[in-house]
């Protein structure tokens, strides 16, 4: 764990911030400058407050104005004072990096054993999408945590449904809620399909009180984390979420998944995603893991990832392998019980797979370093723009790069659309003169083009078949044509 805290806080300096980021930091310190929560609705509370603790300790303040997402960029500031504020809130889902780690390592401790445990903490503090959302004011990052302790502690209390228990669930139920609405058809799924493996030993009755004093628990956390705001209805905020995430969902989004683009979900979205996001060692070691484990206890860990995957391919909603994040709580979990039994058997021949497989896992990451955000495993090669795009790509993450590449190449103008946009209209690091980007052919001059704006919107359409002169990072190509 203090490992990847480390290799996390180092990536602060190097990216810029984030498309969603801004937005995320404003409405946290509009609920605690202000008690409110009108700013961007959609997104319950959790982690925005987490993140905007420290910059509010910093002496930071929202003021409200009729266009609040004007007072994001405001608060962030420039220069020296974007980085330190953009540092401060990153800080803030670092706690969230700690809790997932410590369910990890609990669950498979009590399924598998400590050396079990060990493993899938070591698999699970090394994938580098978990290190990347790790690193950013973003949602996702809660969500798995408190929905994988919210799991986890549904097993302990349908072991021994007590009235601490129960209110330990009610309590976790309720910011696996208030760290972003996807916890409810996680949850609900996750607790269908273990039930389904736990049903010849489950017995209903005497648990429908504590059930009761769960629920109602939850709802009174919720209530709180609102800070008892009434409107007719207890958290009206809470309930607005729904009808914005309900639209959304009905809305669809554009999205980009091998080398084609879609306005709503497709159901390979994510398979697809897992494939080439997560590291090849991983993937091969849960492969071989119905092979290699007996312990029937870590099912409940399979379970809950394959209902957070299968409830994910209906969504219309396809934006990264973040919004399925806690898959890897449960796929580390399983991993790690498996090399476990497997070292403990002294297989000398199944042992060197192993151990080979839990290296190339954890130096597929670090050679990637920092771009966690970006990283691909071998499949996608050098080219991960033909399978992925938006926030698994190119999440707007290297303006900074891109103004320093610019600064130390001399170059003044350029012809440049960038997908974070949002960057150039309200500060940043000194950009080079930015112009106008046709469509159809390339500028006099230099020319640069983010992957996300090219992939997920088609602009511009002149670069297929134009390797270009200088890549910026992962996400920004560039040429000059004289």
């Amino acid at each position: 764990m203090l490992i990847g805290s480390l290799r996390i806080v180092s990536t602060y300096h190097v990216f810029s911030y984030t498309m969603d980021e801004p937005t995320h930091l404003g409405a946290g310190l509009q609920y605690l400058s202000t008690g409110a929560y009108t700013y961007e609705q959609a997104h319950t509370p959790l982690a925005r407050v987490f993140a905007a603790i420290g910059p509010y300790l910093a002496g930071e303040r929202f003021h409200n104005g009729p266009i609040p997402y004007y007072e994001s960029f405001r608060i962030l500031g420039k220069g020296e004072h974007q980085e330190r504020i953009l540092t401060l809130g990153r800080l803030g889902i670092l706690p969230f990096f700690w809790i997932a780690s410590i369910v990890v390592f609990a669950w498979t401790n009590r399924a598998a054993g400590p050396q079990a445990a060990l493993l899938a903490t070591l698999l699970f503090t090394t994938l580098p999408p978990v290190l990347a959302h790790s690193g950013l004011i973003t949602t996702d990052m809660a969500l798995t945590a408190m929905v994988s302790a919210a799991a986890y502690v549904s097993l302990l209390w349908a072991e021994c449904p007590s009235l601490a228990r129960s209110l330990a669930l009610g309590i976790a139920m309720a910011l696996a809620l208030c760290a972003k609405l996807s916890a409810v058809p996680y949850l609900g799924a996750a607790w269908i399909l273990m039930l389904l493996w736990y049903r010849p030993r489950f017995a209903i009755r005497p648990r429908v009180i504590p059930a009761i004093v769960a629920g109602a628990t939850a709802c009174v956390t919720i209530w709180a984390i609102y800070g008892f705001h009434f409107d007719r209805v207890p958290a009206p905020e809470f309930l607005a979420a729904f009808a914005e995430v309900w639209k959304h969902n009905q809305d669809g989004h554009a999205s980009f998944i091998l080398g084609q683009r879609h306005h709503f979900g497709v159901w390979y979205f994510f398979p697809v995603t897992l494939a080439v996001k997560t590291p090849l060692g991983l993937l091969l070691l849960l492969f071989l893991s119905p092979w290699l484990i007996r312990r029937s206890a870590v099912a409940t860990a399979a379970a809950f990832s394959l209902a957070v995957l299968l409830f994910a391919m209906t969504a219309r909603i396809n934006i990264g392998v973040r919004h399925v994040l806690p898959v890897y709580v449960g796929w580390c979990i399983v991993c790690g019980a498996a090399a476990a039994e497997t070292f403990a058997a002294r297989r000398r021949a199944a042992g060197a797979l192993v151990a080979a497989l839990i290296v190339w896992h954890v130096a597929s990451g670090a050679f990637q370093h920092p771009d966690y955000i970006a990283y691909t495993n071998e499949i996608a090669g050098s080219h991960p723009e033909n399978f992925v795009a938006d926030s698994d790509l190119d999440w707007g993450q290297d303006m900074k790069r891109f103004g320093e590449y610019c600064r130390r190449h001399g170059i003044t103008e350029i012809a440049f659309r960038p997908y974070n946009i949002t960057y150039v209209e309200m500060g940043g690091p000194p950009l080079p003169r930015l112009l106008p980007s046709e469509w159809d052919r390339p500028s006099p001059g230099w020319n640069a083009v983010s992957m996300s704006g090219w992939k997920v919107f088609n602009h511009p359409g002149w670069v297929d078949r134009r390797p270009p002169e200088a890549k910026i990072g992962r996400t920004t190509w560039l040429w000059f044509f004289p």
